[in-house]
């Protein structure tokens, strides 16, 4: 018992050295120390261009900016699906977080997961979209929802989730990773066409109705009964007040690729 005693206070008397040690390279700059590994840790530091995310299960970071092309990919700014795929197959090409560009459009779900995994990332799941979005105010005013062009990243300083996170709602509509099938989402039969009248806890109407619900942002929901489509979200710089955090085009074809729509990656 006294041997026992006695180790765990040698023990404990070379780490706390050690701690000493470590601290005084911390501060003075060395890298690599046990210490600042275990506060760089802490602290959960994202990539340049993402934003740390608290409380969201399975997230630790998203993109600052809705995506756009790394200087390496052919076309900086794609005007079709073939622009796309030659950014696609091009394996230096990746997405950037940043601000003041063009964002990456014309490109299918497939290609935004894609595009993600090349950066080390991934698109984030419908349910997890919408909960990066709550928080956000004043939408209709704040983000690019009624100029019918679309804006370079991060124009409008107010269109901001309570992460630091620019234009979920407007500019460009976000591909999310999830599947409808049937109309049917996660084993829940989907409401017809409508405006959000009620939501589930990933954001997805349950409820539809033909008439704008101020509760609900006046956000508009697209649906279909049968057919295997993925799931946009947020509206585009044309949506009006159709534009916000319950807004889902359900019925979108995962080979779609427009104008409209663009994405934005998470880790």
């Amino acid at each position: 018992m006294k041997w026992g005693r006695t180790i765990l206070i040698v023990f404990g008397a070379v780490f706390v050295t050690a701690l000493g040690i470590d601290a005084a390279d911390t501060v003075g700059g060395k890298e690599g120390t046990l210490l600042s590994q275990v506060i760089r840790t802490q602290e959960g530091v994202c990539p340049n261009g993402m934003a740390p995310v608290a409380n969201i299960p399975n997230l630790t970071c998203v993109d600052i900016y809705e995506a756009s092309t790394s200087k390496e990919c052919p076309v900086a700014d794609p005007q079709n699906l073939l622009s796309s795929m030659q950014n696609i197959e091009n394996q230096v090409c990746a997405p950037e977080s940043k601000s003041n560009v063009s964002p990456w459009r014309y490109i299918t779900r497939d290609q935004a997961m894609q595009a993600c995994a090349r950066a080390g990332k991934r698109l984030p799941t419908n349910g997890e979209w919408y909960q990066l979005s709550l928080g956000m105010v004043n939408m209709h005013d704040a983000c690019n929802i009624k100029t019918s062009a679309v804006s370079l990243t991060g124009s409008y300083n107010a269109c901001k989730t309570p992460h630091g996170a620019y234009d979920l709602v407007g500019n460009v509509w976000e591909w999310v990773s999830d599947d409808v099938i049937d109309g049917t989402y996660r084993g829940q039969q989907l409401p017809d066409e409508g405006y959000v009248a009620q939501v589930d806890q990933n954001g997805m109407a349950t409820v539809s109705t033909d008439n704008p619900q101020l509760l609900f942002g006046s956000d508009y929901f697209w649906a279909q009964a049968e057919g295997s489509f993925g799931i946009i979200r947020g509206g585009y710089y044309d949506s009006g007040t159709d534009a916000g955090i319950y807004t889902v085009h359900a019925d979108t074809l995962p080979t779609a690729a427009s104008a409209g729509v663009g994405f934005r990656c998470v880790k």
